[in-house]
Parts: structure tokens; sequence; C-alpha cells
């Protein structure tokens, strides 16, 4: 007789096309990367927190991104299609390393804002996408909620630690940010798109194939997306306006960001500076 757990394990039917299982790999693949690139920043920025408490705290936060990655594995293994467990993409490369450059100036808000406020912002817009059952299938979207729900409370961590540290020294803080912002919100929005570097390759998929159509969404959604839970993650926190609209208006130099896409979201005052706007459709 079968337990639950081999029930669990049984693959699913395929019932959608060839091409929504590759761009699952392909997305997959690159979320679990995501993961790994968490839990060593994690792993690293133990040794700059301040207490015992929340040096425990992240290396919890650390042993779920690794639950993550063991749910998005299994995933595969259900629909039936490859996954990459490693990071292949370059520019997961250069945010470690950036984040790695933090920690050895001992630059905590630096180490904060680039994980629990910038990675987890693309990782909830990315479950977020995935966790649409009527655009994706019930097994995906099942998973992707599951994890959604730990990426936003390691959000909400991130949130709270990094209030503390601008209640403390908010110049410095700031100074994090600019100097954050600059280096990794090109890689992270580089990363929507349906092309790559090497992934497809490893992965045996034509990167011309890919579509967001199968799951019935576009690149330039989802970078409005993005950069809408972008905005909002550093208006919670509360940084100073001045400070985030410029760097927003610096996202139109990026070469994935269409103008179209930043005015979607932030608009041009009389002088020149973005300001705030609720969104399309919304104002």
């Amino acid at each position: 007789m079968e337990t639950t757990a081999s029930v669990e394990q049984q693959p699913v039917a395929r019932d959608r096309d060839p091409g929504y299982y590759n761009l699952l790999s392909y997305i997959v693949s690159n979320a679990i990367a995501g993961e790994i690139m968490a839990i060593e920043n994690y792993s690293e920025m133990v040794q700059l927190m301040p207490t015992v408490d929340e040096k425990i705290e992240t290396v919890h936060q650390a042993k779920e991104e690794c639950k993550h990655i063991l749910l998005l594995s299994k995933l595969g293994h259900r629909l039936d299609f490859g996954v990459q467990k490693r990071i292949v993409e370059p520019q997961w490369n250069n945010i470690r390393k950036h984040f790695s450059t933090a920690v050895g100036k001992g630059d905590l808000a630096a180490c904060l804002i680039i994980q629990d406020l910038m990675t987890e912002t693309m990782a909830i817009m990315l479950y977020r996408t995935l966790g649409k059952q009527e655009d994706t299938d019930s097994t995906t979207a099942q998973v992707a909620t599951n994890i959604l729900a730990d990426e936003l409370e390691h959000l909400g961590i991130g949130i709270a630690r990094i209030q503390r540290l601008l209640a403390r020294d908010a110049d410095s803080v700031h100074d994090a940010l600019v100097w954050a912002h600059h280096r990794v919100m090109p890689e992270l929005f580089s990363m929507i798109s349906t092309s790559c570097h090497f992934l497809c390759d490893e992965l045996s998929v034509d990167c011309g194939s890919l579509s967001l159509g199968e799951i019935r969404n576009d690149i330039e959604s989802l970078r409005v997306e993005a950069l809408e839970q972008y905005i909002d993650t550093l208006d919670k926190v509360g940084f100073d306006s001045t400070v985030t609209n410029a760097l927003i208006a610096s996202m139109a130099s990026y070469r994935e960001m269409d103008r179209h896409v930043l005015g979607l979201t932030r608009g041009a005052d009389a002088g020149g500076s973005a300001t705030p706007c609720c969104g399309p459709g919304r104002c």
C-alpha cells in the first residue's frame, strides 16, 4: 500500500503545450538560482547581525530558502521538466559579489537592502505571477503560493530591520540604498526577460521559443509589476522620497526599461523629478 508521501511524489499529467513546460523550466531554474544566492547571502550576513536573536532569525531565513529549493525541484520532478540547481546566469553572481563587498565593508544596511528588500521584492513578484492558478496550473500555483508566504515574511523582517537602522542613522542608510540600487537593480531588472546568457543552453531549451504568453503574461507587464512592487517596498520602509524619486528616475537608463514602463508607475512633476503615481488604470 502506498504511503501519503509516495502518492505526493507521483508525476502529474502534463496537460499543457510543451512550450509551457519549457517556460517553467526556465523560470523555476532562475528562481532556484535566486534561492541559492539568498542562502549564501543570509549565511554571510550572520556575522554582521548585532544580537544573538537576530543571528538566529537570519539563519532561519537561510533555512527557509533551502526549503524553497527543495519545493521547486520537486515541482520540476512532478511536472516532468528539467531544472538547474546551481547559479548559471551571471547576474546572480554579480549580485553576490556586491553583497560580499558590503559584508567586507561591514555595511549591514547595504546587505539588508540587497537581500531583504531588493531581492525579496523581485521574488515576491515572481511567485505572485506563478501563483495565479488561472494562468499557470494548480500544482505550480500551490507551490508558488506557499513560497510566497515565506518571502512576504522575509520582506516584513527586512523592512523592520531597515527602519530600526534608519532611526539611528538615516544618512548612512540612505547612502547604502543609493550604493546598492545602482549596483543591484540593473542586474535584477535585466533578468525580467525570456532571453539569457547560458541558462537556455544548460536546459536544452530554445530561447527564441520562450514566450510569457504561455502564462498569459508579457515582459512589459512584469516590469511594471516589478517596478510597482519595488516602489511600494521603498515607500513602506519610509526612505526620503527625494532620494527614492531620483533612484526610480535613474532606472529610465536601463537598457531593458522602456520609458513607457517607467511612466506607468512614476509621472514627472513640473520640476522634472519623478513623483509617485498610483499605477496604470488606478490613478
